[in-house]
């Protein structure tokens, strides 16, 4: 597999020669505003009901049902997150905004263990959006409410009555308006018309962070690549061990809450529909083409295999085939990364599959 990787990655840069001389701003275009715009605007959305949810539950006479409704609230801005945590370029870097709103991974507890600290202590520094946003980013964003909201079986347990419910409901909200700002702020700034997409837009002519509209495009391209390596090397492998007596469910993120299955679908497919937003088949020779269709075939396996898992992972990972529903969904995500890293991006003469995570 590897050999004929590399001979038609080769095969692709002594072919594809056209693509040299071509400009790769219209394809970001179509990136910025058929995906990144209606993404970060989307997470801004979900992201803002989070208070009023917390509001809900934490009130003096709670509906009903208003458990239930913090919980479809907290799922959608999950799920909001995961379409656009791959996006690691730009505003999303800066502030240290992603780190901010998910904590991810956290193999060793550290989030568990510094909240322990700030109840055992009553810290009220975490119970103004102001203050906690200067806090560590273990305890402000998306992972710590999952810790002081949800229960071990995914039960919502916010609000219950005990000695730490009016410092609990005060800690949520203070998260809940920091993640709402967070991401309020994501989507002003790539609505920005001289924000960051004017440096990817700008980037034929040169500028500050681009020499060239390629560079600009090889920069996007790996941030796809590294996402899908993030999916495969920090959502699914840790959860699998070794072998199925070694698995952790616990390991799959977001697992506490049970949206380990909505992140990890949301978060495939915002990587597939970030890619084919750039139509860049358009811009590679025809006889390549068949790279295009086999990675959305590929794209649409994985999410098969995440159908047939069943949510909360954490009570069901271990019945059934799930874990060989996961085995193979690490194989088939490999696999599109490597086509993408080797196949596509040789394809389109792009520097591709360097990994960002550790810039190598």
């Amino acid at each position: 597999m590897m050999i004929r990787q590399l001979a038609l990655a080769t095969l692709a840069i002594v072919c594809a020669g056209p693509v040299l001389a071509q400009d790769f701003e219209p394809p970001l275009e179509r990136l910025i505003d058929g995906y990144i715009r209606p993404s970060m605007s989307e997470f801004a959305e979900t992201a803002g009901s989070l208070p009023g949810a917390v509001d809900a539950v934490c009130a003096k006479a709670p509906e009903k049902d208003a458990q239930e409704t913090f919980r479809i609230a907290f799922a959608a801005a999950v799920e909001g997150f995961s379409k656009i945590h791959f996006l690691r370029f730009g505003p999303l870097l800066e502030d240290d905004r992603l780190n901010r709103l998910a904590f991810l991974p956290d193999p060793r507890g550290a989030a568990q263990r510094q909240i322990r600290k700030i109840y055992a202590k009553k810290d009220e520094t975490v119970l103004s959006p102001q203050t906690i946003s200067a806090k560590s980013v273990a305890v402000q964003g998306l992972t710590a409410l999952q810790l002081i909201a949800f229960d071990k079986n995914s039960a919502v347990r916010l609000a219950e009555p005990d000695d730490d419910r009016e410092f609990t409901c005060g800690y949520a909200r203070s998260i809940a308006e920091n993640i709402a700002g967070i991401a309020a702020d994501l989507a002003s700034e790539w609505d920005d018309p001289d924000g960051y997409a004017k440096v990817l837009l700008t980037s034929s002519t040169g500028n500050e962070r681009f020499h060239t509209s390629k560079e600009a495009i090889e920069s996007v391209f790996n941030t796809l690549v590294t996402g899908l390596i993030i999916v495969r090397d920090q959502d699914l492998l840790p959860a699998l061990g070794s072998s199925q007596e070694d698995a952790k469910a616990y390991r799959f993120p977001f697992s506490r809450s049970g949206n380990s299955v909505v992140y990890m679908k949301a978060e495939l497919q915002g990587i597939r529909d970030a890619l084919f937003s750039m139509n860049l088949m358009a811009m590679t020779p025809e006889k390549f083409h068949w790279i295009y269709n086999g990675v959305d075939f590929e794209f649409s396996n994985a999410q098969g295999y995440l159908d047939n898992l069943q949510s909360p992972l954490r009570q069901t990972f271990e019945d059934g085939d799930g874990y060989a529903q996961v085995s193979i969904l690490a194989i088939t995500v490999k696999s599109i990364r490597n086509t993408l890293a080797t196949e596509m991006a040789g394809a389109l003469q792009l520097a591709g599959g360097f990994n960002a995570l550790d810039g190598d």
